[in-house]
């Protein structure tokens, strides 16, 4: 590439998009730089991701204990101890963060620390601890992220009203909290929480949560939820919210009241240029706040590309990693590289997990003259009864005409270890039958897929 510039390419932000957008330019021959002005790995790796699945695997062994003497085990006296939670947690993303930096510099990655901004179409500006720099590159890599949706009737105040990254690292419980939004994340954070014996309410505008889910799926989260005591209130709308010394209280559009000592405040996130100064590269951000891109990852400047939250696409870390291996690719040479969004897997981490890919049955109608939807409910698995865990179910949807799969839909404990056979399954465009005639082993989750595909 041009011997003209400092870099081949520059990345901005080291979160999954951005340090595997910096790793994967490297070993496709590049000089590469990474620049992050905060910690290694971005919001997945140190309040997202990594760190809510660290609680919620404590929150599991929580609600485990409880029936454990179905198995003859007698665990009546566990109690819960968050300050070693809360030091796991740390321990977990501190041990990853590690291996970020040493992926970096194994593949000859140069990693500045510093807040980023263009100062021109190929110059960026740089602010650290050792100062102010300027450098050069000939492609530029935007991996900014995002950050939580405020809303102007609940503004953060980070103690009793929070957003996701404070729950995450709060180093004691609420006694009790009111939940805003009923997506992904916060019925994450319910489950949590509601395991843990903290007092919920869920607050959902939409009529009923997960509204971007299944619905079969969804249903059976809240069936447990609302087993664990939880409260939820769906097509309501957070109308007032007044602090006191209890802690908060919420008014409903229905007319109700919610309170708790602390309001979470989850209702989506949105890109983060702040600080960018993105016009000095002769860009101008979308409506939602990001960069537009097409399917190579090219902002409208086609030198600069955007990858991960910032970009506008499923806010979800492993797409985040595969747009930074397109971008990267084809910024440095690759010009076939592109996104396809066709086999998206996701994953809701609550009881039971909710494992997703490829269209709902709904949106397959759409599509489709003749849709076939097939339903296997998992206690009709010996597994199931194995390990206690009957609630949930695992549905197909796949073209009634030539049988080919269009999505898979589970709800389970340990759905998210399904998913891989399922995406790999649609991304292969294979037929149910075909699904249907490999052998899985027995006694196993995994057997439900072959049934389901058996109908």
């Amino acid at each position: 590439m041009s011997e003209s510039y400092d870099f081949d390419v520059a990345v901005i932000g080291a979160g999954p998009a951005g340090y595997v957008a910096g790793i994967r330019a490297a070993q496709l021959g590049a000089k590469a730089c990474v620049i992050e002005k905060g910690e290694l790995g971005g919001v997945c790796t140190n309040v997202g991701c990594i760190p809510t699945k660290v609680l919620w695997r404590t929150a599991e062994l929580m609600l485990e204990a409880g029936h454990m003497d179905e198995s003859g085990l007698d665990l009546s006296e566990v109690r819960l101890n968050w300050p070693a939670v809360s030091a796991r947690r740390e321990s977990i993303t501190g041990t990853l963060r590690k291996g970020i930096a040493s992926l970096l510099s194994g593949n000859g990655v140069e990693l500045l620390r510093a807040a980023a901004s263009f100062t021109g179409p190929h110059t960026l500006g740089l602010e650290g601890a050792e100062g102010e720099r300027q450098l050069s590159a000939e492609k530029v890599i935007v991996a900014t992220g995002s950050r939580p949706v405020e809303l102007p009737v609940a503004p953060f105040d980070h103690e009793v009203i929070i957003d996701s990254s404070d729950a995450v690292t709060a180093r004691e419980l609420p006694e009790s909290v009111v939940v805003i939004g009923g997506g992904y994340i916060g019925v994450e954070f319910a489950s949590i929480y509601a395991a843990c014996g903290v007092e919920v309410t869920v607050i959902e505008m939409l009529d009923r949560l997960l509204p971007d889910m299944d619905e079969d799926c969804a249903r059976e989260v809240v069936k447990v939820l609302k087993k664990s005591g939880a409260i939820i209130h769906t097509g309501t709308r957070l109308e007032e919210v007044r602090k006191d010394e209890g802690g908060v209280r919420a008014g409903l559009s229905d007319g109700k009241e919610a309170s708790g000592r602390q309001m979470l405040v989850c209702v989506g996130r949105r890109p983060d240029c702040e600080g960018l100064a993105v016009q000095e590269a002769g860009l101008e951000t979308a409506e939602n706040g990001g960069l537009k891109v097409n399917r190579h990852m090219q902002t409208a400047v086609p030198h600069v590309y955007a990858v991960g939250d910032v970009a506008g696409g499923p806010m979800l870390a492993h797409v985040g990693s595969r747009e930074g291996v397109v971008a990267a690719a084809h910024a440095t040479g690759a010009l076939t590289a592109a996104m396809d969004y066709a086999v998206v897997p996701a994953c809701v981490f609550a009881r039971p997990e909710i494992a997703t890919v490829g269209l709902t049955a709904q949106q397959a109608r759409e599509r489709c003259e003749d849709v076939v939807v097939r339903k296997f409910p998992l206690r009709a698995l010996g597994k199931a009864h194995i390990t206690g865990d009957l609630d949930g179910l695992v549905k197909m949807v796949a073209d009634g005409r030539t049988g080919q799969l269009l999505g898979v839909h589970i709800a389970a404990v340990g759905a998210s270890s399904l998913l891989g056979e399922a995406a790999l399954a649609l991304q292969l465009e294979c037929t149910a039958e075909e699904l249907a005639q490999t052998i899985h082993a027995h006694p196993t989750l995994a057997e439900s897929l072959r049934e389901t595909a058996e109908g």
